[in-house]
């Protein structure tokens, strides 16, 4: 028990580090040739066109290569789901909404990794990160938006395509610090180049946050160690294969973790946090529904007074809870 309360006073102590000593310079990328970047085959849907590259450091460490969700009936004969490192899937969905103001379309994309190890606060299994791309009535992006899967994290990147009015007032258009890491305050596109360069999303090694995200010519993809990618629909992940033609979810169907990733348990997360946050499965991964009354709450700040107005289900009062005016 002294060696647990060790490592939470560590993590307390890094936190508090972290968020006194962080700036806004831009990250050091570490060298190309040594990243691994997620691609998948072009087509002329929307989900092909605007899917980020990921890019990932350390790719000798198997627990930091994006995945696939998977399951198996383990050698006591219990169900087994897990990530497995070896082949790499995105999972997408196109969901649209609306504001007082226009009509847009999310393009969701969902990955998950091995595990977070170490000494990090979400030390725990199968977890994800979700990038969403909300693009206009004229399908141009306007703004990023990524959150793991826990909803924890969250860090909006706007375009140059988003109105005037949109922003959330005092918006830093330079660099922006979010939890502890520095990202764009804005992307530059232009009528000219847009079409020929593509986002990428700089994962970092360890904790799976994004370090950085950038627009760049899609030649620079020559720079990188390419992994060819599939995308699966994001209702596959309620239909992992088990054997002989049995199939079961990702997430669990019944009892208190109705909802939750599978075996995605945050025990760091729970004792710092959870007593103070009035919820006993904080940090843990969850389905993402497709409005309010589908699955469960899926908020994404740590105020309790605030769960329902940030839900990430219900995008445009999600939105407006963050301040952006669409």
């Amino acid at each position: 028990m002294h060696r647990y309360l060790k490592k939470l006073i560590f993590l307390l102590f890094s936190a508090i580090l972290l968020s006194i000593f962080s700036c806004t310079t831009i990250p050091v990328h570490p060298p190309a040739n040594n990243l691994l970047a997620y691609t998948v085959n072009n087509d002329e849907t929307l989900i092909s066109r605007y899917i980020p590259v990921f890019v990932i450091e350390n790719a000798k460490e198997k627990y930091n290569l994006i995945g696939t969700p998977s399951a198996k009936i383990a050698m006591d004969g219990k169900e087994k789901v897990y990530i497995d490192p070896e082949k790499a899937t995105i999972y997408a969905q196109v969901r649209k909404f609306k504001t007082l103001k226009n009509s847009y379309t999310n393009l969701i994309y969902r990955i998950h990794f091995q595990k977070i190890s170490g000494l990090y606060l979400g030390k725990g299994k199968n977890m994800g990160l979700f990038v969403i791309v909300t693009l206009n009535s004229k399908n141009k992006p306007i703004l990023y938006t990524s959150v793991h899967t826990c909803g924890c994290y969250i860090a909006f990147v706007p375009t140059s395509y988003m109105p005037v009015d949109g922003f959330p007032a005092g918006w830093e258009r330079v660099r922006q610090n979010v939890h502890s890491e520095s990202l764009p305050g804005i992307l530059d596109f232009n009528e000219s180049s847009s079409d020929q360069s593509k986002i990428f999303v700089l994962i970092r090694d360890g904790s799976h946050r994004v370090k950085d995200i950038w627009l760049s010519p899609s030649n620079s993809l020559e720079k990188y160690t390419i992994v060819k990618t599939e995308i699966k629909p994001l209702i596959l992940l309620e239909k992992l294969t088990l054997k002989n033609d049995m199939t079961t979810s990702f997430f669990e169907t019944s009892g208190p973790r109705e909802g939750y990733v599978k075996e995605s348990h945050k025990i760091f997360e729970r004792l710092l946090m959870g007593w103070w946050a009035f919820d006993w499965r904080i940090g843990e991964d969850k389905i993402l529904g497709k409005d309010k009354t589908d699955g469960i709450l899926f908020y994404t700040s740590l105020k309790p007074w605030a769960r329902e107005k940030s839900d990430l289900r219900d995008f445009f009062t999600f939105l407006k809870y963050w301040e952006w005016r669409l």
